[in-house]
């Protein structure tokens, strides 16, 4: 291709991509889970949550990959980048190829360096993004599965996905398992009862254990004396629970 003939960005006269690749990552990430708006633009990308600072070069890239037009209105390209998996990648990959036409018609960035590159953006589109759009450039190769140079791999430290960093959980730690009680040690029987529960559980037996008054076949002297020996025995109840309690005094 000559100098005179037009590129895909020089064509359209815009610069190369520069947003970082968080930026976009996150830009990706949120319209997957959200209806394809009628008009992408400032107001609705910080509604989304992205960095007002970082807003006018992500309008800007969104342009060059073809997935909004001039006026910010999406175009049937942006349902492509809505997916996910394997389908997200394959469509980023014909989103990436179409957009870097000139890129690619003059690199291949599998066996092309970073320099080599780099100084591409940098005769093509301004020295001032070269290194910038060279990051861009290849986090996006390695995210839509583009080979590119292992010389070149760790660009930005990180690709597209891996800009959200993950957090190791600690492994859960099993509560030690306890031998079940032998059966030659019982467990020691605790109880609740308080002094006055006893108390009254001990004259409730006392009380049941007094005989039934029987009248049947007695006469009334008879019936009269069996009266007297169980209130007898109720007194010296009595007598007890009250010696019981002057003790617990003392």
């Amino acid at each position: 291709m000559s100098r005179n003939e037009k590129r895909t960005g020089e064509a359209l006269g815009r610069s190369a991509p520069y947003v970082s690749a968080a930026t976009l990552s996150n830009f990706f990430d949120h319209v997957r889970w959200v209806s394809t708006p009628k008009k992408v633009d400032q107001g609705l990308l910080l509604d989304y949550g992205l960095p007002k600072g970082n807003i006018g070069a992500l309008l800007s890239a969104l342009k060059f990959f073809g997935l909004v037009q001039d006026d910010g209105t999406p175009t049937p390209a942006f349902k492509m980048i809505q997916t996910g998996g394997d389908e997200f990648r394959t469509n980023l990959e014909e989103i990436v190829r179409r957009a870097y036409a000139d890129v690619f018609s003059r690199l291949d960035p599998s066996r092309d360096g970073r320099e080599k590159l780099r100084n591409y953006f940098a005769r093509n589109y301004s020295p001032a993004i070269s290194n910038k759009a060279t990051i861009v450039f290849l986090d996006l190769c390695k995210e839509a599965g583009i080979p590119i140079a292992e010389e070149v791999s760790p660009v930005s430290g990180v690709g597209l996905k891996a800009t959200v960093s993950v957090t190791k959980r600690k492994p859960i730690r099993q509560p030690k398992q306890q031998a079940p009680p032998s059966e030659a040690e019982p467990k020691p029987v605790i109880s609740t009862l308080t002094d006055d529960d006893l108390q009254r559980m001990y004259v409730k037996r006392l009380i049941e254990s007094l005989p039934t008054p029987d009248t049947s076949g007695k006469d009334a002297e008879a019936i009269e004396a069996e009266a007297r020996l169980i209130e007898a025995q109720l007194a010296r109840i009595e007598r007890l629970l009250k010696i019981t309690a002057k003790e617990d005094k003392e």
